[in-house]
This record gives C-alpha cells, structure tokens and sequence, in this order.
C-alpha cells in the first residue's frame, strides 16, 4: 500500500476525507446541540452524532498508520480517546464554571484540538517521527474522540450540561465503558482492514458498523436513565448495526479472490 495514495484518498470511488471531517464536527456538534430539544428522540440523535464521529476519526486513523505497517494503530486510538475523554470534560466543566452551558461541546473540541497539535508537535519535532499529516490526523483524531465520548454520555444523560453528566456517566463509572468502546470503534476498522488490498470505502463500511455496535451498547447503558430513550437508541443502533455490517460482509465478499465457509470451531481441542 502506498502512503501517498492512502493519504490523499484520490482512488477513484474514495471518500474526500474533507468531507469526512465535516461530517465528523458538523454531525457531531449538531448532534449534541439539539439533544435539549427532542426529548427522548434527542439521545438517538446524539448516538448517531457519535458515529459521525466515530466514521471520520477512522477515516483519520486509517491516513496516519498507512505511513508504516499499521502497528501504531492501538498507540495512536488510546492516546486519542485519553484526549477526547479529557477535553470533554474539560469543556464542559469550564462551560458551567463560566455559566455558559452552551459554549461546553464547542470548548471541548477546542480543547481537543489544542492538546491534539502539542501531542504532534512533540511526536514531529522531539521525537523525531517522520509522518508528514502527523499533526493533522492527531487533530482530527483527538477531536472525533472528544465529540463521540461527547455524544455518546449526551445520550446517556440526556444533556450535555456537566451535572448530568457526571451524574449519568461520570458517577457510574459508564465514562471508563466509553474510553473502551470509542477506542476500539475509532482503531478497529483500520485493523481489521489493512493489507495490500486495504480499501478506503470497506475500512469505513467496517468503521460504521463498529459505531453502530457502540451505540447499541450505549443505548443498554442508558437504560438506568429512565424513560424510552435507551429503548430508541437501542433500536436504530442494531438496526445501522446489521445494515452497515452486512454492507462491510459483502464489500469483503466482493474484494475477496474466493471465498470458503471453513465451519465452525471443534467442541474438543484436537
């Protein structure tokens, strides 16, 4: 696989990956905003901002690793997430500190931005690794984690006001879940995918389908919230879920030279 083309995704039938981070902040933030105004729908929206999320944070991931063998992938995904986790809260405590709840998801993604740049900055200069789009992919990388840590505890809250949120998501220990399933939503797809014949469109198809098992999993850990919400979120999560993995199954099928059912495993060790 050649770096330059994975990098600039100029395949043909490739996703512009500008495209990809407007989908990522725009949805994302959108997302989040508009959780206040929808009652319990407000959750499936936030879920589905996360997997916005989730989408071009691979897509990111996938641009920096295809400079080397892809063994970086899990370094760079919790390193990330650890960010996202930080600077959501972070945001969001400094939002009710100044008594601006609007201004949280916003500062958050500032906040993940900035600490994204010093990560890269460092890496680059004192490090010395030589990853051209290292500093912008570990932006974008920091700031999808922060905004589907973000969404992803608006969904189970039900705000993004700070109080909900360490009540819902803080205090029950459910922000450590998340750190998980972020982490492995957001460095899976390319994982999984890499190889001579990785393909930009099947690593994002992989890439929704592990979003969506995120949010199927949000929406049973917003069950303690009360209400339908988590039943909503649970639905639309499985339902993106089998669509977008039977998409990724025959994508494979398809790419693949042949294919064989090797059966399943043995009862007893041989």
């Amino acid at each position: 696989m050649s770096a330059g083309g994975s990098a600039d995704g100029a395949a043909a039938g490739a996703v512009s990956s500008t495209h990809l981070l407007i989908l990522g902040i725009v949805g994302g933030l959108l997302a989040i905003y508009l959780t206040g105004f929808l009652g319990d729908a407000g959750s499936v929206i936030a879920g589905l901002g996360a997997v916005c999320a989730i989408v071009w944070g691979s897509d990111a991931i996938r641009r920096v690793a295809s400079y080397g063998l892809g063994t970086g992938v899990p370094s760079i995904g919790y390193m990330s997430l650890s960010v996202g986790v930080i600077s959501a809260l972070a945001g969001i405590s400094l939002a009710t500190i100044l008594n601006i709840a609007i201004i949280g998801p916003i500062a958050a993604l500032v906040i993940a931005v900035i600490i994204g740049a010093i990560i890269a900055l460092v890496a680059t200069k004192i490090v010395g690794m030589k990853i051209p789009i290292m500093l912008q992919c570990t932006i974008e990388i920091a700031g999808a984690a922060c905004l589907s840590i973000l969404a992803f505890s608006v969904a189970i809250a039900g705000s993004y006001d700070m109080t909900a949120i360490y009540e819902n998501v803080v205090a029950t220990g459910f922000i450590a879940v998340l750190f998980i399933l972020c982490t492995m939503a957001i460095q899976h797809p390319f994982n999984a995918c890499l190889g001579p014949n990785e393909d930009q469109v099947r690593t994002l198809k992989c890439a929704a389908s592990t979003a969506f098992l995120s949010m199927t999993l949000v929406g049973l850990l917003s069950v303690a919230s009360g209400g339908f919400g988590w039943f909503i979120v649970f639905i639309v999560g499985l339902i993106g879920w089998i669509i977008s993995f039977r998409a990724f199954v025959v994508a494979s099928c398809n790419d693949a030279a042949s294919t064989k059912w090797a059966g399943l495993w043995p009862k007893v060790e041989q």
